[in-house]
């Protein structure tokens, strides 16, 4: 099934431009794209694709409602893609969508200046007496630095334990490094790098890993039926 809209026109620049979104549903997928003001060039005035949200602040066309395009808009940001699902259904039912749009901190540390030297000194012991053809044993404390690594990046801050000796907050180092912390998505942290990362996380009633696999969440019939029972254009778009 395949039908295009043309549910509002949208502002831009000094004219308003029409807004067409081509709605698609094969082998249980829906699918929805949309286009602002399409040119014969293959240009347009606005945006294109997934441009839900300058849809979505247009002004209604004839036929159209405030309350159906916002639901339309809806329909679109919840349903779009419906077999690209990176949770099965009992994650879905426990909130995991919701859990995964949660941010969590990254901090970002690098040794010490004394703590680098420390273990630097101990390299060049070791270089030293293989140079000499001598027996080298460190010593605990020279094993304990050369075991450290330079960058450290832990999803909990460092503060008030042992390693804080040995690391600080790392500093910008370029125009658009985010230096010391970062926020990450849970749905981009894997359960092995925090206890609040999701990727990779077992269902607990099946086992499925979250994000292994895509999965399809059914369309129910009812947003079926509204949307293919929306007005169709009565323009004729350049493309959409």
């Amino acid at each position: 099934m395949k039908k295009i809209v043309n549910p509002c026109t949208c502002k831009v620049g000094k004219i308003n431009a029409n807004a067409f979104v081509k709605i698609e549903y094969e082998n249980k997928r829906l699918s929805l794209s949309g286009v602002v003001g399409p040119l014969s060039s293959g240009n347009c005035r606005g945006s294109a694709g997934q441009c839900v949200d300058e849809i979505r602040a247009g002004t209604p066309t004839k036929g159209w409602t405030r309350e159906t395009l916002d639901r339309f808009c809806d329909i679109w940001e919840r349903w779009h893609l419906n077999d690209m699902r990176p949770e099965c259904e009992h994650q879905r039912e426990l909130g995991w969508p919701d859990m995964a749009k949660e941010q969590i901190t990254l901090y970002h540390y690098r040794l010490k200046f004394e703590a680098l030297k420390t273990q630097k000194d101990a390299e060049s012991a070791a270089l030293s007496a293989l140079r000499k053809g001598e027996m080298f044993n460190p010593t605990p404390e020279q094993a304990a630095y050369a075991a450290l690594p330079y960058c450290l990046d832990v999803y909990e801050s460092l503060e008030g334990t042992d390693a804080a000796g040995y690391y600080e907050p790392k500093k910008p180092l370029h125009p658009g490094d985010s230096g010391f912390t970062e926020l990450k998505y849970r749905c981009w942290v894997r359960v092995e790098e925090s206890e609040l990362g999701l990727l990779c996380k077992p269902c607990p009633v099946c086992g499925y890993k979250y994000g292994s696999a895509w999965m399809r969440e059914e369309v129910p019939q009812d947003i079926l039926d509204w949307l293919f029972n929306l007005p169709d254009t009565e323009r004729r778009p350049a493309w959409v």
